[in-house]
């Protein structure tokens, strides 16, 4: 009897032993995971502000490659415009074998009249302000008058358009595309300058067409 008080003795303090490992187990098990819940809620806001952070970067992205793509065909665009810019300075001096001159005010304004380069449509990429300018100082050459071809800068881009040295008014600048008296001035708006023609009016372009600077090509 006394053998079995020993042996169920000793089976108790084996299992109170064991009971006493797993408590003290499971107490460091629960702190480590009260310090990962811990670290977990600190941790959650910057990954709140990282994911935020990198939502905001995909879409700066988006719009920069945007951009590149709108700059890289206003860069072709651009190309080819000054490809159809190599006009012959020779040729407007000299002329096609004969001697051009100025004109009068009167004889201008009866060749841009008859002129019908204004008849022709405008096309993005393909026949743009440049075309028609050129047309008109090849058309004015053709006929013995001279003829400049004018690049208006604005901030944000350009225009061409023509101009005579008349040798009674001095001067004049001719819108290609309307046949419009122009009077630029550096530090106005481009369409303000542009004189309509009787029940016409020019609207305000959704771009800054403030001119910046005149150059007159002869």
């Amino acid at each position: 009897m006394k053998r079995r008080l020993i042996i169920l003795a000793s089976l108790w303090l084996v299992l109170f032993i064991s009971i006493v490992g797993l408590d003290g187990k499971l107490y460091s098990a629960k702190a480590e995971l009260n310090l990962m819940r811990a670290e977990l809620s600190r941790i959650e806001p910057e990954l709140a502000s990282a994911q935020e952070g990198l939502t905001i970067t995909e879409s700066e992205l988006e719009i920069a490659e945007e951009e590149l793509k709108t700059t890289r065909e206003g860069l072709e665009t651009t190309k080819e415009e000054l490809a159809h810019l190599k006009i012959s300075y020779d040729g407007l001096v000299a002329g096609h074998g004969y001697t051009i001159k100025d004109p009068t005010y009167n004889r201008m304004m009866s060749f841009i009249g008859e002129d019908k380069t204004d008849k022709k449509r405008y096309v993005e990429g393909k026949y743009t302000c440049s075309h028609f300018a050129m047309d008109v100082c090849n058309n004015a050459e053709e006929e013995g008058f001279r003829c400049a071809f004018t690049i208006i800068l604005y901030a944000e881009g350009g225009h061409a358009i023509i101009a005579f040295n008349t040798i009674d008014e001095g001067l004049i600048y001719i819108e290609p595309q309307s046949d419009e008296l122009v009077e630029p001035e550096i530090g106005e708006s481009y369409y303000q300058c542009v004189i309509p023609k009787p029940g016409s009016s020019r609207e305000k372009p959704d771009y800054d067409d403030t001119i910046e600077e005149i150059l007159v090509i002869w």
